[in-house]
């Protein structure tokens, strides 16, 4: 068998990528029996996505006497460069990380992308593959799903054990009233009540989508940013920026949670310190061991009181997601394609310690966490709609500015509201 290849890039000055193999990256072999696969992923070698991919390849092409080469780039912006100088070139790999937005229109523009959603039903996998997965990946103009998930995350809300017996909450909240409500207790028995990562723009930007995603799914957001819907006029929005002001001005959140990070965050949380913390899988191997121990348990995202609120209340997402070149799926990919499925799961679980995007029977030995809280999630249809993926970034920049002003009181939420509705117009 030909000796199998990685190639690792690394960054260098001005945004440069430099294989250690050298050469340019091609697809398949010239003119001949393909001898090798080729991908491009986000990251290194420790990433979720470069550890699945990395055992599934190595697998296949030692059974079929491949080769196999994987580009990492680790830094966003310059994978997203690399990725776009790929397309432009129309040079694709085989595989390759693609979120579900601009680029991967981009990719479409150029018939580069293979129809994943067709190929699922071919192989018996479109049934099994998590509704609220497919919805996330599903592209906006044709509905279609061009994009094979990274893996499932999903998101909820860790607490103490003891400080809520302590305050005498004897029920996790369920609706975003009772979680002030809990809030307030916790601060009466002197604890602090909500542990947030403020200086990340996400963190604090989850409290403010919480209700909109709730009421409307992407609806709000997508009518927000195309100047059809506004704070204003959305009774959601409002109540979410309602909230945000109230676990900041009332002292819920930690002490100058404005400039602690999400992983300082984490820390804090998982090393002792508030009650409630918003977390999810990507965080099990941190909470494994308090959990197993009874310290800690979990509830879902509350509902916005007085509102319809959509059945699925554990926000879904698809991770960094990988597209397979339409002008190289040979007879090899296919079967390559094929093999990732029924193999995709165990790569999941044991490599990355991933939820897998497939319905699947979850299989023995893992962390009790992942068996307690899939039942959440497993029958949910609505994606998780991320704020920083819909907003143009200029949006989204003076959005984040406003809302650190807004939970630490130096903005009201009328404030928060008029100016955040002069950010937009309609097109």
């Amino acid at each position: 068998m030909k000796k199998m290849k990685k190639a690792l890039t690394a960054i260098l000055a001005a945004a440069t990528t430099v294989s250690l193999l050298g050469g340019t990256l091609t697809a398949s072999a010239d003119d001949g029996e393909r001898t090798k696969i080729t991908a491009l992923l986000k990251g290194t070698e420790s990433t979720e996505q470069f550890m699945v991919f990395d055992y599934l390849l190595s697998n296949f092409c030692e059974e079929k006497g491949l080769d196999y080469e994987i580009e990492l780039v680790n830094d966003m912006q310059d994978y997203f460069t690399k990725l776009q100088m790929y397309i432009n070139s129309n040079t694709l790999p085989d595989i390759f990380g693609c979120p579900n937005g601009t680029l991967s229109q981009a990719c479409l523009d150029i018939d580069a992308l293979v129809d994943v959603g067709a190929e699922l039903e071919r192989n018996g996998y479109a049934d099994k593959l998590n509704g609220a997965i497919r919805d996330f990946l599903t592209d906006a103009n044709d509905g279609n799903l061009y994009l094979f998930p990274q893996g499932l995350y999903c998101e909820y809300f860790m607490y103490r054990t003891d400080i809520f017996e302590e305050a005498g909450i004897t029920e996790t909240p369920t609706t975003w009233a009772e979680f002030e409500e809990a809030c307030q207790k916790i601060a009466d028995i002197g604890e602090i009540p909500v542990i947030v990562g403020g200086s990340d723009a996400w963190q604090l930007m989850r409290y403010l989508s919480f209700s909109p995603w709730r009421v409307t799914g992407p609806d709000f957001i997508e009518g927000y940013q195309a100047g059809t819907d506004s704070f204003s006029e959305n009774e959601s929005a409002q109540y979410a920026v309602n909230l945000l002001a109230d676990l900041g001005t009332k002292g819920y959140f930690e002490p100058g949670f404005a400039s602690v990070d999400f992983t300082s965050a984490c820390n804090l949380f998982f090393g002792g310190t508030g009650a409630i913390f918003y977390t999810g899988s990507g965080q099990i191997g941190l909470a494994e061991e308090m959990y197993d121990n009874g310290q800690l348990g979990f509830f879902p995202v509350p509902d916005t009181d007085g509102m319809e609120n959509m059945s699925t209340n554990v926000p879904v997402h698809a991770g960094f997601a990988e597209g397979f070149n339409k002008a190289t799926y040979d007879d090899t990919m296919q079967e390559f394609f094929d093999y990732m499925c029924d193999n995709f799961s165990e790569a999941c679980y044991t490599q990355a310690q991933i939820f897998s995007p497939f319905n699947e029977e979850l299989p023995e030995g893992l962390p009790q966490l992942y068996y307690d809280t899939q039942p959440m999630f497993e029958n949910a249809e609505v994606a998780w709609t991320s704020w920083d993926d819909k907003l143009d970034s200029d949006v989204l920049t003076k959005i984040v500015d406003e809302q650190q002003k807004l939970a630490q009181g130096i903005t009201t939420p009328d404030e928060f509201i008029a100016t955040c509705d002069t950010f937009v117009t309609a097109e």
